[in-house]
């Protein structure tokens, strides 16, 4: 018992020195934990080394507790660090976009619109935007056409209606400032003619006729003089006379370009503002004695001209004759006159009772002139009137049958009454050819 005992503290001491770590666990343990040290403390073998103590469960508690310290801390570092990628992500992709969206902006003025075969038609009312999307919609996204419109507001605020070529070269700018500009498309227009000689009648029919033309201009014929008053100056209405009953003789013969959709009530503008513009130009400023005092005279005179002659040789000496007649006090007994007398459309023969019926248009029965001209002079006939040929006829009648050969001019009744004879042959030779 006492040799166990006093080599037990050598067993101790030994361990104390080997181990010193488990002192203080063996102080609290007791015997208990004198007993655990006892039989684990055991001498190394030689030659090998001896091993590191195990650690207290004090500290492994401490480096837990430190791990997980630093497990929370590096969290909110994690969190930063997603949160500025997803922000530099998001900056690169709105980068990406924007610069995207200006080259696209800035590529649309050098956009050439695809070649189109048929010219390219603007309706009144069509803007900016509506032809920028329908040119170059199908190639930019709506935003960036949006855009661009907006950008460009003042260059494009006056797009014009027409056709215009799209030739497939022709950047989308340019063909903006194309339209913004009207320059439209080169076409052969439409044309209507006012011929010599039609009366006012016929002209109303001619131009109803056109489908292409817009149909405005029936006011015009129903109520001439506030068309005249609405169309001409006052100082042109103070030359002609005051605003007239009719537009008989008051348009000047011409053919006359439109195209679709143009104005018919214009064109007769054109041709009422033509037609006294010539006679303001032409008449004179001191009509001489014994001739016309008026430009509306003219006219009327100038109409009859105009019905009795298609040969522009004989306009000078038909309107001589008629002068001559007038200085005379003779009736005119034109019977292109009668016949307007008759009805505006009344083609002839003339019958005897017709000639005797009294109208302020037959010249038969009248003296003077009509009231208002039967037809539309041309300039030529105009000029004949306001110099007419010198000459002595005071009577014509037409050579034949056929009206391209002209007339025959006399000085006497004797001498007429042998050319209405040679007339009335030819005629008769005429029908019989004919059956």
């Amino acid at each position: 018992m006492q040799q166990r005992s006093d080599k037990t503290p050598l067993a101790a001491a030994s361990t104390d020195k080997e181990a010193p770590a488990n002192t203080s666990r063996s102080r609290r343990g007791g015997s208990a934990g004198s007993r655990r040290r006892t039989s684990t403390s055991k001498k190394p073998a030689e030659g090998k080394p001896q091993s590191a103590a195990p650690a207290s469960s004090a500290d492994s508690k401490a480096e837990l507790k430190q791990d997980g310290s630093a497990g929370k801390a590096a969290k909110p570092k994690q969190k930063r660090r997603l949160l500025l990628m997803l922000q530099g992500v998001l900056l690169l992709i709105v980068i990406c976009i924007g610069v995207t969206f200006y080259l696209q902006l800035q590529s649309l003025d050098n956009y050439l619109v695809p070649l189109r075969s048929e010219p390219y038609e603007l309706e009144s009312g069509a803007t900016a935007r509506t032809v920028v999307n329908d040119l170059a919609g199908d190639r930019y996204p709506k935003v960036v056409l949006w855009a661009y419109v907006k950008l460009n507001a003042d260059k494009l605020s006056h797009i014009q209606k027409g056709q215009y070529a799209i030739d497939g070269i022709t950047p989308l700018a340019e063909l903006l400032q194309n339209m913004t500009r009207g320059d439209v498309l080169e076409q052969e227009p439409m044309t209507v003619a006012i011929v010599e000689g039609m009366n006012i009648g016929q002209i109303e029919k001619r131009l109803s006729a056109q489908d292409e033309l817009k149909q405005d201009a029936a006011e015009c014929f129903k109520k001439p003089k506030d068309f005249q008053e609405e169309t001409l100056s006052k100082e042109d209405l103070e030359f002609l006379g005051g605003a007239k009953d009719t537009l008989e003789g008051l348009l000047m013969p011409a053919t006359y370009p439109y195209f679709k959709d143009d104005s018919a009530k214009a064109m007769l503008q054109r041709a009422l503002r033509s037609m006294v513009q010539y006679l303001r130009l032409n008449f004179p400023k001191e009509p001489e004695e014994g001739l016309l005092q008026t430009p509306y005279e003219v006219l009327i005179l100038a109409s009859i001209v105009e019905k009795e002659t298609s040969l522009e040789s004989e306009k000078p000496l038909i309107a001589g004759v008629f002068f001559n007649r007038l200085k005379k006090g003779m009736r005119l007994q034109t019977d292109a006159a009668v016949m307007y007398g008759v009805s505006p459309d009344f083609k002839g023969p003339l019958k005897a009772s017709q000639l005797k019926q009294d109208t302020p248009y037959n010249t038969y029965t009248r003296t003077g002139l009509p009231p208002t001209p039967i037809a539309m002079p041309s300039a030529t006939a105009i000029d004949a009137v306001l110099h007419p040929a010198k000459t002595d006829a005071i009577y014509f009648v037409a050579k034949s049958y056929d009206p391209r050969d002209g007339h025959n001019f006399a000085s006497s009744l004797r001498e007429h009454n042998r050319n209405v004879a040679a007339y009335k042959q030819s005629v008769r030779e005429y029908k019989r050819s004919q059956k």
